[in-house]
């Protein structure tokens, strides 16, 4: 379906190859799933698939060739390859342009002039593939990130693609949004029988799904093999850290009868109570190992932050609150992670305590200071905010710039201005781009200039609005690494983000939001007991977790290392109790 022969990429102003020659075949029906660090070649690969190179990025300049379904992509206009290939973005906002989900399903066709009734044969067979029907009336204004993405995803199926290409189409989502995607590209695949082409960071949500996983990194392909083989490629884990569910079993030493990795916590729990692991549990396959129970610390500090009674609504003729009355504290030194599916309002209440929103009613305070009593320049110093898009933070026109703008705004040294850029710019590894322009970098990388240029700041609290979208998973364990330091030296960290995992392996507090309130707040293992109620908030939880209930623990593990340590604590415990020696 897909062939790459002796294909190579670059652009004019870039020296170093995007894509480097490469042959590569993808057939008919295949799941691929292409994942690698962040700027390696990954979009540059979809975009060689669809045409927008080089027919719609200017400066852009290939060698070889590629055909979809026997057509050469080259010779042809992306507007002329719709119906072979269809693209799905990471933002279904830029894709979505009309009032109505039906208007907007409709809208291509009826510019083309395909009659009527295909257009509504079309419409029947698609919203019945996508699961979208009771949706056609709305406007996708009303929808939930999950449900735009569905549409994006159904707007490009009415065109009757033979291949579907996702660059990143779940970055933006909550947990329940990226497992409804996935769902529906899995349906897609298994039922219809489209060829996918899904990029992506999260190996823990795809990997169950593909046929092929296919690496990408420095411009190369380096890895193209079943997903459950993928680690015993020499260098991969170095490369990619491993999903949680192949981390454990590699530490158990637990592997499917075929020799490869299990994928799902199904086939996880089914390999350790039939395997070698079985050994380590009760006749029944399960054994009571409770841990202790999370104990709630004090506050380690005074209050920097508090919210009392504060209410917002974005329209003041409008009834509806997107934060109902709300008290919140966030006292000196907490590493604070605030969950929520999409909507449920934590952008917002991170904007009230930044003071780029201002509330209704009720009261924000600093240090037991009305924050309306700060000037911009002084609020900064005590918090800052990273947006979770970065393109709404740049202001400069290089990188170095970027990063030293709000160091130069409070007229430090320009040594000790180089030395912070310099510093923040190597540990984000963004320091190869000094001088590029902000905006044509990577999505991934752009981020990672957004969060250096507050973290050169080093406010006493910083605001991390999804921090780890669009960054491979290395990069993003390097990153929230760094955090962790400065919250060990001292800085208060309030971290928002959909990533479970990372919330599960950093963070100690977590407040859960639903529908402009708080519906908990309490410590991180407390909060992931709770895995009905979450889940009835559109939060899922982290692999590990999921494990811990299936074996019947009362008490989760939060992180691979628990888990194993409690598993051979359980083995001790039945040795000791048979009298037996370890």
């Amino acid at each position: 379906m897909i062939r790459f022969e002796n294909y190579s990429c670059t652009f004019e102003v870039k020296q170093e190859p995007l894509l480097h020659p490469l042959n590569l075949q993808i057939n008919e029906g295949e799941f691929v799933f292409v994942t690698g660090p962040s700027g390696g070649g990954k979009s540059t690969l979809c975009f060689s698939i669809n045409g927008l190179i080089p027919n719609e990025m200017e400066g852009s300049l290939y060698e070889g060739s590629i055909t979809v379904d026997g057509i050469n992509v080259q010779q042809m206009f992306p507007y002329d390859l719709v119906s072979v290939v269809g693209t799905v973005l990471q933002d279904p906002e830029w894709q979505l342009v009309r009032g109505t989900v039906k208007e907007e399903l409709t809208f291509a066709l009826e510019n083309m002039g395909v009659p009527v009734e295909e257009i509504d044969r079309r419409l029947s067979r698609v919203v019945e593939q996508v699961k979208i029907k009771p949706l056609l009336l709305r406007s996708s204004l009303e929808l939930s990130g999950g449900q735009k993405q569905r549409v994006a995803i159904a707007a490009c199926l009415m065109m009757q693609p033979k291949v579907i290409v996702l660059d990143e189409p779940t970055a933006e989502l909550d947990p329940m949004g990226k497992e409804m995607v996935i769902e529906t590209i899995r349906n897609l695949h298994r039922e219809w029988g489209y060829t996918v082409v899904f990029v992506d960071h999260n190996l823990d949500v795809t990997f169950p799904h593909a046929d092929r996983v296919i690496v990408v990194a420095g411009g190369r392909i380096i890895a193209d093999t079943p997903p459950s083989k993928l680690y015993d490629q020499p260098g991969i884990s170095e490369l990619l850290p491993m999903p949680q569910v192949i981390e454990i079993a590699r530490q158990l030493g637990v592997r499917k009868t075929d020799g490869g990795d299990p994928l799902t916590v199904a086939e996880l729990e089914k390999e350790m109570l039939r395997g070698g692991v079985s050994r380590f549990l009760d006749g029944a396959g399960r054994h009571p190992v409770l841990g202790p129970e999370p104990q709630v610390q004090a506050p380690p500090g005074k209050p920097i932050i508090e919210l009392k009674q504060v209410m917002f609504r974005y329209n003041k003729y409008d009834d509806e609150l997107v934060i109902k009355p709300l008290d919140l504290r966030i006292h000196q030194g907490e590493f604070t992670a605030i969950i929520g599916h999409n909507g449920a309002g934590k952008s917002t209440l991170c904007k009230l305590i930044t003071g780029l929103l201002k509330p209704r009613s009720g009261e924000v305070l600093i240090y037991g200071k009305s924050a309306n009593s700060y000037r911009g320049d002084q609020r900064v110093r005590h918090v800052g905010f990273v947006f979770q898009n970065p393109d709404f933070q740049f202001v400069s026109r290089t990188v170095y710039d970027e990063v030293a703008y709000g160091l130069q705004i409070q007229k430090l040294k320009p040594a000790e201005i180089d030395e912070r850029v310099h510093r923040v710019t190597k540990l984000l590894q963004i320091d190869n781009y000094l001088q590029e322009h902000p905006h044509f970098l990577s999505r991934g990388e752009r981020r990672r200039v957004a969060i250096a240029s507050i973290l050169a700041l080093e406010p006493e609290v910083i605001i991390l609005d999804e921090p780890t979208t669009g960054i491979d998973s290395l990069r993003s364990r390097e990153m929230m690494n760094y955090i962790r330091t400065l919250w060990e030296h001292g800085h208060t960290i309030v971290l928002l983000t959909h990533d479970m995992r990372v919330v599960a392996d950093y963070v100690p507090r977590t407040i859960v939001m639903s529908d402009g309130q708080i519906q908990w707040d309490g410590p991180t293992g407390h909060i992931f007991a709770k895995k009905e109620e979450l889940h009835r908030h559109h939060i899922t939880l982290p692999p590990v977790v999921d494990l811990s209930f299936g074996l019947g623990w009362s008490v989760p593990s939060l992180s691979s290392d628990d888990f194993v340590s409690r598993i051979h604590g359980a083995a001790d415990a039945k040795l000791a109790s048979a009298g037996g020696i370890r």
